[in-house]
């Protein structure tokens, strides 16, 4: 199964490794899920500030990065971005549609402020929106 994950919880995951957020990169390493991400998402874990506030190099991210076992598709383009305009959140557009150019079927974030609302939630289907804790739960029952 093809999860797109959001910079959210690919830093959760560096944070906390025994929250949800790491279970599904252990899940990734074991070939259980197949998880994705853009270019895009690693520029915004690495921006300039980022390294100071998770106090951790910008190596140092890149190695964890490079760790979590993630397929990265090349940077999405404002192309890509023209039919979400409109849609949801311009900041939060590239993810809908990186998940969508990757054929994922879950798109996996912890932005409850602009992405896990029922209404961003339903107007993207078939795309799963979900939390990891929701995700866990789904695979889970399957």
């Amino acid at each position: 199964m093809r999860v797109y994950f959001d910079a959210s919880v690919i830093i959760a995951t560096l944070l906390s490794p025994t929250g949800g957020s790491s279970e599904l990169f252990k899940l990734v390493n074991k070939g259980i899920l197949k998880g994705i991400t853009s270019q895009t998402v690693v520029e915004e874990i690495l921006e300039e500030d980022k390294p100071s506030k998770l106090k951790k190099s910008k190596e140092e991210l890149e190695q964890f990065i490079l760790k979590t076992g993630l397929l990265i598709r090349k940077n999405i383009t404002k192309q890509n971005l023209i039919s979400y305009q409109n849609l949801i959140d311009v900041e939060d557009a590239h993810l809908v549609a990186g998940a969508n150019l990757t054929g994922c079927k879950y798109l996996v974030t912890l932005d409850k402020k602009h992405l896990l609302k029922d209404d961003i939630q339903k107007r993207f289907l078939p795309l799963i929106i979900v939390s990891p804790k929701e995700l866990l739960k789904d695979l889970a029952e399957e």
